[in-house]
C-alpha cells in the first residue's frame, strides 16, 4: 500500500513538473472588472452588430471526443466518427469595426507558406485530415470581401479553431478567455508546439482577467453598448468563451466547444474526452441553456454543426 502510494504521488508530482501552458507567446492582459455573474434581464442595444457565419471546412471527429457517452442519454451510442464542420464568424460594428470569432483555416494548411507542417506528427496522427474538405480560407475570404479584421475572439484555443490565424496580420489582437493560456496541463506538452506555430510569429495575444474566480461563469459588455456579450463559460478548456449577440429578429447564441453538435445542445449533453473539466462544462452548458430560455435567441451555433433554429417566445 505505501509503494502504491508513493507511485501514485511521484507520479502526479511528475506530471505537474511536467505540464505547461496550451502556447508559450507571452500575453497581455485585458483587465475589466465591469462583468456580471448573468446577462441583463432587459437588453436594449444603442446599436446592433451585423452577424455572419462563414463554414470553413467540413471534417469528422471521434463521437467520444463530441459527446460525453456515459451520459443516461446518450445509452445506445457508440464511438464512431461523427461528421462536424469548421466555422468562422463575423462580428461588424457600426462603429468599432469588424471582429472574427475563431480564425477559420489557413490557405495551405497544414503545410505554412515555408512548406514544412504547422502540427507536429503526434498531433497530426489524431486528427484525421484526409476527412478534411476545405471550402473557404480564411485570407481569400478576407481579401476577396474587403475585410479589415480589427480583433479575433477565440472561443479557445483547441488546434481547431487556431488554423487560420497564423495568415493575420501580426497587429491584430486575439482575444483570449481568463486563463485559457496562463493555465497548466499535461497535455499541453504534446499541443504547445503546434499551437505556436498556428497563432504565428509573435502573436498579439491578449487574455480577459475579470478580476474574480476564473472557474466562475461571467459576461462581458464588450463595446458597451449592449450589442455583443462575451460569455466566460469555464469547463471545455479554461478559458472558454460563448457570445451572445442580440439581433432584432431574436438574438444569435454562439456556444463555442461548450457544446459540440446539435443533438448534445437538444439533449443537453456535454461533450467528451475532448474536454479538460466535465464538472464546469456542464455547470456552463447550464447557464447557456438558461440564456436560451430566457432571452429572445433566434439561432444557436453549436460548436461543430449547424445552427438550430429556436422558437420565440410569444
Amino acid at each position: 500500500m505505501f509503494f502504491k502510494r508513493f507511485d501514485f504521488l511521484f507520479y502526479g508530482v511528475l506530471a505537474l513538473a511536467f505540464s505547461c501552458q496550451v502556447t508559450s507567446h507571452k500575453i497581455k492582459p485585458y483587465i475589466s472588472d465591469k462583468t456580471s455573474a448573468t446577462l441583463p434581464n432587459l437588453i436594449l442595444p444603442k446599436q446592433y452588430v451585423t452577424f455572419q457565419v462563414v463554414k470553413v471546412a467540413d471534417w469528422e471527429a471521434s463521437l467520444a471526443g463530441l459527446l460525453d457517452l456515459d451520459d443516461p442519454k446518450a445509452i445506445g451510442l457508440k464511438d464512431r466518427l461523427e461528421p462536424i464542420s469548421i466555422y468562422f464568424y463575423l462580428v461588424k460594428h457600426p462603429k468599432f469595426g469588424t471582429y472574427m470569432i475563431d480564425s477559420g483555416m489557413g490557405k495551405n494548411f497544414p503545410k505554412g507558406e515555408d512548406g514544412k507542417s504547422l502540427v507536429s506528427s503526434i498531433v497530426e496522427s489524431q486528427m484525421h485530415f484526409e476527412k478534411l474538405k476545405v471550402y473557404e480560407t480564411t485570407k481569400t475570404y478576407l481579401q476577396k470581401n474587403k475585410v479589415d479584421v480589427k480583433g479575433i475572439f477565440f472561443t479557445h484555443l483547441h488546434l481547431d479553431h487556431t488554423l487560420g490565424a497564423y495568415e493575420i496580420d501580426r497587429s491584430v489582437p486575439f482575444y483570449v478567455g481568463p486563463s485559457e493560456v496562463t493555465s497548466r496541463q499535461f497535455i499541453n506538452l504534446f499541443v504547445q508546439g503546434s499551437t505556436d506555430r498556428l497563432l504565428g510569429e509573435i502573436p498579439n495575444l491578449v487574455q480577459f482577467d475579470f478580476g474574480k474566480n476564473s472557474n466562475e461563469i461571467a459576461v462581458f459588455d464588450f463595446f458597451g453598448d449592449q450589442s455583443f456579450f462575451i460569455l466566460s463559460v469555464p469547463g471545455h478548456t479554461p478559458g472558454s468563451l460563448a457570445f451572445y449577440i442580440p439581433a432584432k429578429g431574436g438574438g444569435h447564441l454562439v456556444l463555442g466547444d461548450s457544446c459540440h453538435t446539435q443533438w448534445g445542445w437538444k439533449e443537453g449533453v456535454t461533450p467528451g474526452k475532448f474536454t479538460t473539466n466535465a464538472k464546469l462544462n456542464r455547470k456552463s452548458l447550464d447557464f447557456l441553456k438558461q440564456v436560451a430560455e430566457t432571452h429572445e435567441i433566434q439561432f444557436v451555433y453549436p460548436g461543430h454543426q449547424d445552427r438550430i433554429s429556436t422558437p420565440l417566445k410569444k
